[in-house]
């Protein structure tokens, strides 16, 4: 099999996944934490074919710093839901300075209990669970997400296109609706911190119900954390 990486071709011949193939190539790198795959971001577990163009991407890549944040703001729900168990999720994005996640929680998130959450989430970096996808049908993913009593998602699935791809997000017992891509495990991510709790309306609309939304940042190292601090 012949693939391009990083503008180079090479030729693989045991690979199934980017990573594999950057990896037999003698190419991979540990600061390699996505990729594009024909012009598409994906993740380094992303399946290759024959003729494919990959692009390697670190932290330093704008690509890169998006999937990583993605990733931390889901150890940052996974947190919130082994601390605060009755916590909906709703949404939680990367941004351009780090991410945020927005909850609906009756109570309220206050600096001490900030904290509390990003203890939690340094121990699910040192858990290093793997971050698995996996997808469902609409019906299925409905009622997946209607079992944990997540309104929110299931609100999300129903305004989903008839032929949209309903893919999940799986680490430890902590599962999200999700597009992707992601880093390979929770321990890729090195070093965060929650910065601020706002209030945020579901979906903008001040007609919903007001959310808590939750800020953070995340680094590949303390040092580069504490040099933009």
């Amino acid at each position: 099999m012949n693939i391009k990486i990083n503008g180079v071709e090479y030729s693989v011949e045991n690979a199934t996944t980017v990573f594999e193939a950057a990896s037999e190539a003698g190419v991979a790198e540990r600061a390699h934490i996505a990729a594009s795959l024909n012009g598409k971001t994906v993740a380094m577990t992303a399946p290759i074919a024959d003729g494919d163009d990959v692009v390697l991407y670190t932290f330093a890549d704008d690509e890169g710093k998006r999937v990583y944040r993605h990733s931390a703001a889901h150890i940052l729900a996974q947190a919130v839901k082994r601390l605060y168990p009755e916590t909906k999720l709703t949404i939680g994005p990367a941004v351009d300075n780090g991410y945020y996640y927005d909850f609906d929680s009756d109570i309220s998130f206050t600096q001490d209990i900030l904290k509390n959450i990003e203890n939690e989430m340094k121990k699910i970096m040192r858990e290093n669970l793997k971050i698995e996808r996996f997808e469902l049908p609409r019906a299925e993913a409905i009622a997946f997400m209607t079992e944990k009593e997540e309104p929110y998602k299931v609100q999300l699935i129903e305004e989903l296109p008839e032929d949209a791809v309903i893919s999940f997000y799986r680490q430890g017992e902590f599962t999200d609706l999700c597009a992707g891509p992601h880093l390979f495990s929770t321990a890729n991510v090195r070093a965060v911190k929650l910065t601020q709790c706002t209030g945020a309306y579901w979906k903008g609309d001040q007609s919903n119900k007001m959310l808590q939304r939750v800020y953070g940042i995340a680094y590949p190292s303390k040092e580069e954390m504490n040099a933009y601090l």
